[in-house]
């Protein structure tokens, strides 16, 4: 029989396939499934490769002659086609852990809680709370198996400059040592009595007030963003990633680009004010990268469902 007129086929992998396609083309709300039915979509597909491994592994096995046979009762019959029901079992089981792995560090499964606390405390609206770990570990892990990974001690200094913390807030010095910028001064500035307590003496000590800091910034990055008219969530969640990692200054000034340039919309970040931008394009030395590329892979990194977001969605929220 044609496996193409067979509806089994179409049902749990053809539509699966689709479902998965569609979250992969782009961040967009509508494009992006609930998680269930992402997961079911993901487990309908590890159905199918069982079932094809099965098929591969007893090809000498005829699943329908045993239930023909098993209608018959013949024990023999019917002990077999359980047997190709029992591995058929463990091969979906198995594909669909393997789907499902996702490695999420030990120590972002024990300050989960924590995270989950200060996104109901400071910021229950939060559009998507998944993205709040993939941003610490984007942060603070250069592998997940990292010592610092998901640490508060975890820290980027030079002589010019100084990353602390969950979110490696940052402050740098000019050439004579005078202070030039302080990102956890300016944050505390946007809440002061949540931020009263946070200061550089126990920025890395304090887990709760850096998570504090990480949820107030954002926060009030997207009340401005929404102000100026950008209402979807995820162009807003997009655009306070670029101006976590490069300034709002910097974002400002993409999105000014964007506005001149035509065709571009500066309400919208994927395939508009992520292409325009005045930062450098030249590979820094050392890091192998532009200021324009890192930037913009951060919110490739961060935002989107994959690579990071998805294996916090179980511990913190979509």
């Amino acid at each position: 029989m044609n496996p193409l007129k067979r509806w089994r086929w179409w049902a749990i992998l053809a539509l699966p396939i689709l479902v998965i396609a569609a979250n992969s083309i782009g961040p967009a709300g509508w494009r992006e499934p609930v998680v269930k039915l992402l997961w079911l979509s993901w487990t309908a597909l590890c159905v199918a490769l069982a079932h094809s491994a099965r098929k591969a592994l007893f090809d000498y096995a005829n699943g329908r002659q045993a239930w023909l046979k098993a209608l018959e009762h013949p024990i023999g019959a019917g002990l077999a086609f359980l047997g190709l029901c029992v591995v058929a079992a463990v091969l979906v089981l198995a594909f669909t852990g393997f789907a499902r792995a996702q490695g999420v560090p030990l120590p972002a499964q024990q300050l989960a809680p924590l995270v989950v606390q200060e996104i109901e405390q400071h910021w229950p609206a939060l559009p998507r709370r998944s993205y709040v770990g993939a941003l610490i570990e984007k942060e603070t892990c250069r592998s997940i198996t990292h010592p610092q990974c998901w640490s508060t001690t975890a820290r980027l200094k030079t002589s010019r400059e100084e990353g602390a913390g969950l979110g490696q807030i940052t402050r740098t010095w000019r050439a004579d040592g005078s202070p030039r910028f302080d990102a956890l001064a300016e944050t505390q500035a946007l809440a002061p009595d949540a931020l009263r307590e946070w200061s550089w003496d126990n920025v890395y000590t304090r887990a709760e007030l850096g998570v504090r800091g990480i949820l107030v910034k954002l926060r009030d990055c997207h009340a401005r963003i929404e102000a100026l008219g950008v209402v979807e969530p995820m162009e807003r969640l997009a655009m306070c990633d670029a101006a976590y990692n490069g300034g709002w200054g910097g974002l400002a000034q993409d999105r000014h680009l964007c506005a001149l340039t035509a065709g571009c919309d500066p309400q919208r970040w994927f395939g508009h004010v992520e292409h325009h931008s005045n930062k450098s394009r030249t590979p820094w030395q050392g890091y192998g990268a532009s200021a324009f590329d890192i930037n913009r892979a951060h919110v490739r990194a961060t935002v989107l469902l994959e690579p990071r977001r998805w294996r916090y969605a179980q511990w913190l929220g979509v």
